[in-house]
């Protein structure tokens, strides 16, 4: 009978317990993480299709004309990880971030937007999911500090 090292016994088992979290990894579309309570998920774009999805009406500076942007509500993602903090700090693929008060999620309906007129974002035009808010619905949104807000790749999420 062959002896197998202890080692390699322990090098397997931890293996094994960490694949699921490789492969969550390697699938996920967003990560959110809430520093102040350490918490954090992952999830793919299905699972942010399976949150209730909100639909604005809205224009910005980067689409023509009235655009019906689709996705998750910001403060709905951000509950997956609990409460607490008060800066969000939003992170694209090509690591560009901005801080954003964690109040703009609670006042505003801020879609993380994963299509825009029935069209699914593609990494090279904005996606998987592009930071939107109601711009159109109030005038406070039209100053030039949300237009650094409108964030598109984003792919971490993170409470501070």
């Amino acid at each position: 009978m062959t002896r197998i090292p202890k080692m390699m016994l322990w090098l397997t088992a931890v293996l094994a317990l960490a694949a699921p979290r490789i492969a969550l990894a390697q699938g996920a579309a967003l990560t959110v993480i809430n520093s102040v309570n350490g918490s954090e998920v992952m999830l793919t774009d299905e699972e942010l299709m399976a949150l209730a999805q909100a639909t604005i009406n809205t224009e910005n500076e980067f689409v023509d004309g009235m655009t019906a942007f689709v996705g998750p509500l910001g403060r709905d993602v951000l509950a997956l990880v609990g409460e607490g903090g008060s800066i969000v700090v939003l992170t694209a693929v090509n690591d560009y971030a901005v801080e954003v008060p964690l109040e703009d999620f609670i006042n505003y309906d801020v879609v993380f937007a994963m299509s825009a007129d029935g069209e699914t974002f593609s990494r090279r035009d904005k996606g998987p999911i592009w930071v939107v808010y109601p711009m159109s619905d109030h005038t406070e949104l039209q100053d030039p500090v949300y237009n650094t807000r409108l964030i598109w790749q984003l792919v971490k999420v993170e409470i501070k």
